[in-house]
């Protein structure tokens, strides 16, 4: 059976590839704020793969809101994360009661390669930009919270879905 929330799984893997040829590597061809918002793009689209699986009616669990609402905030600490680092993204100020106080700031760590117009326009060189998140927790690598959230959706998927 072809499920619905498919077309956003696909999605958040083809964000996730972006996220890890930025983080592994890269030909340097655009603006470094275009990797950026590739990077925030992810945690938008992968935290709401929740609400693509809510409202697939070919998805058969029961209290599906209740089950994924809690894998995603309560069972699951990586989505949760993603949830906030979301929400910290896409608002100025969070608003959800579950997301006031709680900002996740995302940060370059590290930036391998140039950024000048000459440099990306004519003889790209190889980047690498490693981002950091400042969490409740502390400070944390992006990617491996992006990688952690990917083996997270592939078990819900595979254990709860399929």
């Amino acid at each position: 059976m072809v499920h619905k929330y498919e077309e956003q799984w696909d999605r958040v893997k083809r964000w996730y590839q972006r996220f890890k040829d930025i983080n592994d590597g890269k030909p340097h061809t655009r603006n470094a704020e275009y990797e950026v918002d590739d990077v925030y793009s992810f945690f938008i689209n992968c935290y709401h793969l929740k609400d693509w699986i809510i409202s697939d009616d070919t998805v058969k669990i029961q209290n599906k809101r209740k089950h994924v609402e809690k894998y995603v905030h309560t069972t699951n600490d990586y989505l949760n994360d993603c949830g906030l680092i979301c929400n910290s993204l896409k608002h100025l100020i969070p608003g959800k009661p579950e997301f006031v106080g709680k900002k996740y700031d995302v940060a370059i760590s590290e930036f391998m390669g140039g950024d000048t117009k000459e440099m990306y326009e004519q003889n790209p060189t190889i980047i690498k930009i490693k981002f950091n998140i400042d969490t409740s927790d502390g400070i944390q690598d992006a990617f491996d919270i992006a990688t952690k959230c990917m083996k997270s959706w592939e078990k819900f998927i595979t254990e709860e879905i399929l």
